[in-house]
């Protein structure tokens, strides 16, 4: 189960990420939940004792690393970001057919155009490819 607690707060979890150092999809995954600002936890599985320990699989090849664990201990092995994101609760589709103002780059002038858009009354729907914050979070 995932037991990393944040704040003191027992309820709050954090999502934990499992894989090798040299795992391309890991460093993927790490990415995408760091431009994403979902906390989580980076454990480095090396050996076939620390992934029978951590995963319960005592063959560190035969695991499906990365893996994900999220909050509510549900764990995906070697899962694909949409995966990820769709677990995570990430909003895929637009819930109305039509709004006042579609907003492109959820970067600092994208949020800024959105939180005054819907100050202002305004149904507005804010897209991102990737991670919200643009060049800016990244850098």
């Amino acid at each position: 189960m995932a037991d990393e607690i944040r704040n003191g707060d027992p309820k709050v979890r954090v999502v934990r990420l499992l894989g090798h150092r040299d795992d391309a999809g890991a460093w993927e995954i790490r990415d995408f939940l760091k431009r994403s600002v979902v906390e989580f936890r980076w454990i480095e599985l090396a050996t076939d004792e620390e992934s029978r320990r951590e995963v319960g699989q005592s063959d560190l090849k035969k695991v499906g690393l990365p893996v994900v664990e999220l909050p509510d201990g549900t764990r995906l092995f070697g899962p694909t970001l949409r995966e990820i994101a769709d677990r995570l609760g990430f909003v895929a589709k637009p819930k109305r057919r039509q709004y006042d103002v579609s907003i492109y780059g959820a970067g600092p002038a994208g949020l800024s155009a959105a939180v005054y858009a819907a100050s202002e009354g305004l149904s507005t729907v804010l897209i991102e490819r990737s991670a919200v914050g643009g060049q800016a979070g990244t850098t």
